[in-house]
Order: structure tokens, then sequence, then C-alpha cells
């Protein structure tokens, strides 16, 4: 079994949303996946998302990283994914989250940045990640484009995939979980083109 972890002292910054999404894509190629959140806040938003006997555990962390089970967790992972928007208020959390990571974990770490866009605070911000990335020696960056396509899929409780598979955000995301797999060794999904519905872009 592969264990691919969430973790972010921040909120906000689309880990629930990461791990959802990370989640129908296994569940999408008929991979036996369960969802395990230990996050108080959202105890009940999987409960019908767990098998017996899983190829790939998926764990939403809470924000209380040093937590005695978070640390755990984060030690006995295949892949730690670090969501972070691209603004400079959230370089501390994430730098103390990324320090963390680094003395638990032994596998690969991906920066998740969500919601990119083209104004200045997300220019700089990933700009100061390049420089961070080499210093820190960090696996991978994958790049979330601001999208209402996420927020539409968190309304719905579906996959972007539903919402609109053309849009750039939906190909970010599968692309995130393209390199999640390539990284643990776990299957790539092969897609169709066509989207189901057209709710956003």
């Amino acid at each position: 079994m592969k264990t691919v972890v969430f973790v972010s002292e921040k909120g906000g910054v689309g880990k629930t949303r990461l791990s959802d999404e990370l989640y129908f894509y296994y569940t999408r190629q008929g991979v036996p996946v369960s969802l395990y959140s230990f996050d108080g806040q959202y105890k009940n938003r999987n409960t019908d998302k767990k098998v017996s006997n899983p190829d790939v555990a998926i764990v939403d962390t809470p924000g209380r990283i040093m937590d005695t089970k978070t640390t755990q967790t984060i030690e006995g992972a295949d892949m730690v994914v670090v969501p972070v928007r691209p603004t400079g208020g959230n370089i501390e959390a994430f730098t103390r989250t990324i320090a963390l990571v680094k003395d638990h974990a032994n596998c690969p770490v991906m920066i998740a940045v969500n919601g990119a866009n083209r104004f200045s605070a997300t220019t700089s911000f990933m700009e100061w990640l390049e420089k961070f990335r080499t210093k820190e020696k960090l696996d991978a960056i994958m790049v979330i484009p601001q999208s209402e396509v996420l927020v539409q899929a968190e309304n719905y409780r579906c996959s972007v995939n539903e919402i609109n598979r053309t849009s750039p955000a939906t190909q970010a995301v599968n692309a995130l979980c393209d390199k999640i797999s390539v990284l643990t060794g776990l299957p790539v999904e092969k897609r169709q083109t066509k989207s189901k519905k057209l709710v956003a872009k």
C-alpha cells in the first residue's frame, strides 16, 4: 500500500480539495483507495471513502502539524504534498511545514501552489519559491491556477473533471495527480477529453 499525505499548517490552502481530487483520480481508475481525514472539522465528509484493503491511502492532516499522529503519518508516507497559496502571507507557515516534513519524511515532497494568477503577488511568490526549492532540494512544484471550477467542484462535492475537463485548473489538478502517481509508482490515469458538465472555466 502507498500512502500519500497532504500537510499544511495554514488553513484555506486547498489541502482538503486536493486530497479529494486524488481520491477521485484513483476511484476513476478502479484502484482501491481510502481517504482519511484527521481534521475534526471534516470528520463526516469521508465516511464512505474507505475500503478494506486499499492500494492507496490518502491522508488529509489537520493544521496542528506538531501533533504526534500527524508526525507519525508523515514518517510512514510514500509521498508528502504541501499545498500553499502564492502570497507572501503564507511563507512563514509554509516554511515551518516544510521544516517539519523534512525532519520526519523519507520520501518525495511535492509543493502544490494552489490559486496562482497573473498578479504581482503570485509572481513574487513563485520567484521566492524557486530559490527555496533549490535550497531545500524539494522534488516537485505543481501550479494550479485560480479558477471557479474548483469552487464549483467543492459545492457539488465532485471532481473538477465532472465540472469542466478542459479547464486549465482541471488539467493542472490532473497533472498533479499524474505526478504523484509517477513518483510513487502508482497507475497514471488515461483520460478522455470531453466534459460531462460545463459549469465553470
